[in-house]
């Protein structure tokens, strides 16, 4: 029986899909995308029809139109970036898919419907940031979670991962379904747990006890994502966390989950220390290994001082045993640990005061913050006689020699003073004014009340945040908007890749930056930069370094201040970059708005350019960016001989100049290991070596994902290259690829800036 969608839709079309005409199916792709775009809603809804019949499942004919249609279609919307129009019809498509079963035979063969189902959505969610888009396929698409065919809901969980970057507040909808499938052993599901638990908060709350047993089973980059998403709980509801405090001191040992684990405990301690107090030797045992985790351990012990006077004095012992050999980032957070000491045991630290005060003589980095501990002490003397008895014993031994010199403090500057007059007399730390002590003050904002403040002693501390005296500009400004850092970064990754590296280098006439780029799963031998980099000479270094920057912080486990090696050596890129890089100094970058929509595209655009997207894709599951080879490790049988890439076959080639003019010839190309060789007539072969070969280009045409020609460069020759389909060409690019990677070990010599001076 004919159908009416045969008038409407295109010919070639109608007449394959009403008569299931596989002979003619494969004319299909010759039809322009443009020419069949219009008819594509009618083609699916045909479609729809023919696998919603009863004989579908047992006709290999009707399947194998229906898949080179499917097949076409996608690749149409794709094209013409038409999903908005036909996704309605997309959708229709995967309820009939749901109909019937999923489950893979016992040969591992998927049934037609879910060859069908996983087509579909492949290009639905390559175009996930479109939020109209999404909100009609998540209702469909989420039920495709409780299916049995374990391959098509690991895509899915891949997909809606995905979607939680933009779309997050659509999926919160969906979390008691979600929930069901990460308990009943989806655990890839977890990785989108904290982008939409802002947006269903309750879901998650209710089932914190089995997604914290959960971690035990999972992979390390799920029992991360789960160990961020209970931070975010802890920030909101530190006591129902409460109970897993021995789970969570369990994966301090974890270097990849430590930093976000001290922070849960941090929040933890500030609403019941008694729940840390059995961790305190692991939490100073760690400190001896990661001294990096300074600031949340000490946060955690200072809060177990508050207990009692016998945990005081343990924990006043620690941190005087740490002062003689701090450093200038952990003396200001061993003094903050005192500082918490000195609010609830005052007369336990008045004692210490001179040994503290020598170990931080001559150190103008912690001269506000060793005032400000010594003010406390004093404000509570007045009710603890004890403490006013160990203050007299200190001023005795300090005697006359700091009473010689006082700095005052005024606005925009600082000078040294020899009268008292403008100070209180009690004695305070001498602060000598020196080259890095004014640049730092130079970035604090100082005011009139900081000054009234130094000349009466009656008037309330004008910081809210001891930290604020101490980190500098950059530091403050990340700590503030440390949040906001993690969301865009967390969303931008998705899109971007970050450089591992920058590095600043000379040209003829200016000074360049490069960036390096590597494969963040790091496979083995299968890796294609397992050894060496993908190299990218920037023409926006701005915007990349700010990218660089926002991701350092995000990764970190608190702001980090210029003092930071990353961020120093960022710094002094920028800085070397001398006229190339405009008015704006390092500051005012990292401390703009964040890289807008247009400046993504720009830094988008320049990768496109040298084809990082050729070799690097996404891995959603993983949340980061891989080599094809170890985003598919399977393409190893099919693309490597022996371990050697290796193909063979015909192609059509072009090269030298004014190719527009010159006809294709069809040569022999054969690829194996270090060399291709190909005919150039009877008997006569040339031979072109991997090494020579600088870059493999696909060629593209508007948006294509599949490339119909590509292109090999040398120092002194360019090919043009096609093979006989879209899937040859892929094959011969992916091999090329890895040659040229493994005959690349070693990374070019660009003349790097080793030294910077008088910049």
């Amino acid at each position: 029986m004919s159908c009416p969608v045969q008038f409407i839709m295109q010919e070639l079309f109608a007449l394959v899909l009403n008569d299931k005409d596989l002979s003619k199916a494969g004319e299909l792709f010759s039809l322009e995308d443009k020419d069949i775009q219009h008819d594509l809603t009618e083609v699916l809804e045909r479609i729809c029809q023919i696998v919603d019949s009863f004989d579908y499942v047992t006709s290999s004919n009707d399947q194998s139109v229906v898949e080179i249609c499917v097949t076409r279609v996608t690749s149409a919307i794709r094209e013409t970036d038409s999903i908005s129009s036909h996704v309605n019809a997309m959708i229709s498509l995967l309820e009939v898919c749901l109909k019937y079963n999923l489950q893979p035979s016992g040969k591992d063969e998927d049934p037609a419907h879910a060859k069908i189902a996983s087509d579909v959505l492949s290009c639905l969610f390559m175009n996930y940031t479109k939020k109209g888009v999404m909100e009609i396929a998540l209702p469909v698409v989420v039920q495709f979670l409780d299916c049995e065919n374990k391959e098509l809901v690991r895509n899915v969980s891949s997909y809606l991962s995905l979607a939680a970057i933009g779309c997050s507040s659509l999926l919160a909808s969906y979390m008691e379904l979600i929930i069901s499938s990460v308990l009943k052993g989806n655990s890839a599901l977890t990785l989108l747990l904290q982008k939409v638990y802002p947006d269903n908060k309750q879901v998650i709350l209710d089932h914190v006890p089995e997604l914290v047993r959960l971690m035990d089973t999972c992979e390390l980059q799920e029992s991360i994502s789960l160990i961020q998403m209970f931070a975010m709980v802890a920030k909101e509801n530190p006591r129902l966390l409460q109970p897993y405090v021995p789970v969570f001191c369990d994966y301090l040992k974890q270097p990849e989950m430590a930093p976000t684990v001290l922070n849960i405990l941090v929040d933890i301690a500030s609403v019941n220390p008694r729940s840390l107090l059995a961790y305190v030797t692991a939490l100073q045992t760690l400190l001896t290994v990661y001294p990096v985790y300074t600031e949340p351990a000490v946060a955690i012990i200072g809060s177990i001082a508050t207990l009692s006077e016998n945990d005081a004095k343990r924990s006043l012992q620690y941190f005087m045993g740490q002062l003689p050999n701090a450093d200038k980032t952990t003396l200001p957070l061993y003094l903050n640990g005192l500082k918490m000491i000195a609010a609830s045991s005052p007369h336990l630290l008045g004692q210490h005061m001179p040994e503290i005060n020598k170990h931080c003589q001559n150190k103008p980095y912690v001269a506000d913050l060793l005032h400000q501990l010594r003010e406390d002490l004093k404000k509570r003397s007045a009710t603890c006689p004890e403490t006013e008895e160990m203050r007299k014993k200190y001023v005795s031994f300090e005697g006359e020699e700091l009473r010689k010199k006082f700095v005052t403090f005024s606005e925009g500057d600082i000078h040294l003073s020899g009268s008292t007059s403008s100070l209180n007399t009690d004695p305070i730390f001498d602060r000598p004014t020196s080259p890095s002590f004014e640049t730092m003050v130079s970035d604090i904002p100082l005011s009139n009340s900081l000054t009234s403040t130094a000349t009466n002693p009656s008037c309330p501390s004008p910081v809210s945040s001891m930290k604020e005296l101490y980190r500098d500009v950059v530091q403050q400004f990340c700590e503030k908007h440390l949040g906001k850092i993690r969301v865009f970064i967390n969303n931008v990754t998705a899109r971007l890749p970050s450089p591992v590296k920058c590095s600043v280098v000379n040209g003829r006439h200016k000074r360049y930056v490069k960036l390096n780029f590597v494969c963040s799963s790091h496979r083995g031998d299968e890796c294609l930069y397992s050894n060496n980099c993908f190299v990218l000479i920037t023409h926006i270094p701005k915007t990349w370094i700010h990218l660089m920057f926002l991701a350092l912080q995000a990764k970190a486990i608190s702001a980090l201040g210029q003092q930071d090696t990353s961020v120093s050596c960022l710094k002094r890129c920028w800085d070397a970059l001398k006229s190339e890089k405009g008015p704006s100094s390092f500051l005012t970058v990292v401390t703009s708005s964040f890289p807008s929509a247009k400046d993504q595209d720009a830094l988008l655009h320049e990768l496109h350019s040298v084809r990082y997207f050729d070799v690097f894709e996404f891995n959603a599951a993983e949340h980061h960016w891989a080599c094809f080879m170890c985003n598919h490790p399977e393409k190893m049988v099919t693309l490597l001989q022996d371990g050697s890439p290796f193909i063979s076959g015909q192609l059509k080639e072009k090269k030298g100049r004014w190719k527009f003019l010159k006809r294709w010839k069809t040569r022999y190309f054969s690829l194996s290991g270090s060399n291709i060789t190909y005919s150039k007539g009877d008997s006569h072969k040339e031979t072109l070596p991997v090494s020579k070969i600088q870059s493999v280009k696909a060629l593209r045409k508007g948006i294509r994902d599949i490339p119909k020609a590509f292109e090999i460069f040398t120092a002194d020759q360019r090919y043009v290259l096609k093979a006989k389909d879209e899937q040859n060409v892929e094959q011969w690019v992916q091999c090329l690829q890895i040659a040229v990677a493994r005959s690349q070990q070693k990374e070019p010599v660009l003349a790097p800036l080793t030294s910077i001076e008088n910049q």
